[in-house]
């Protein structure tokens, strides 16, 4: 069940192109379990998220590229992972599509290799966050913040050249 909810999340990654507003609502999934403790983002702390944000990007697409190599690698298109993946998510199996035990056995696999890439691009994302002198914690914190306040959400872009 997991893997095919990892599935959809998959889908979802590959279909987006980052940018500060969509960005904020992917990752707003796991700052919402964190309260800020404080509301006030100093200038400092509002240029090293400015700075992890570009790197971010950078990370981002070359996440995709593995993915996409991941998937091609798997033995399954990328259209093809995309539609057993989909079906699956969809929870309405009616959907017609017919897919052989060879392709959902490939799909399981590449699925799982796919998963190691997402965990290795969160942990390279963490050591980012601290090289630039914040904790996880607090990034999450001025993340949710600035998500809720358009002018900082401006700001950043500007910051980030966006």
């Amino acid at each position: 069940m997991f893997k095919l909810l990892l599935a959809g999340g998959i889908t979802g990654i590959l279909y987006l192109s980052i940018s500060l507003p969509v960005y904020g609502q992917i990752e707003a999934r796991t700052t919402q379990f964190f309260e800020a403790d404080h509301s006030e983002i100093s200038p400092l702390e509002l240029r090293q998220f400015a700075q992890i944000l570009q790197q971010f990007q950078g990370i981002d697409y070359r996440t995709q590229q593995r993915i996409a190599m991941t998937i091609k690698k798997g033995g399954l298109s990328y259209e093809r992972f995309m539609e057993i993946g989909q079906s699956h998510n969809n929870y309405n199996y009616t959907t017609g599509l017919q897919a052989s035990s060879e392709e959902l056995d490939k799909f399981q696999k590449t699925v799982s290799k796919v998963e190691e890439v997402i965990v290795s691009t969160e942990q390279k994302k963490e050591r980012v966050i601290q090289s630039q002198g914040l904790e996880v914690k607090r990034f999450r914190q001025i993340e949710t913040i600035i998500a809720k306040d358009s002018k900082l959400q401006k700001k950043v872009q500007q910051m980030v050249g966006n």
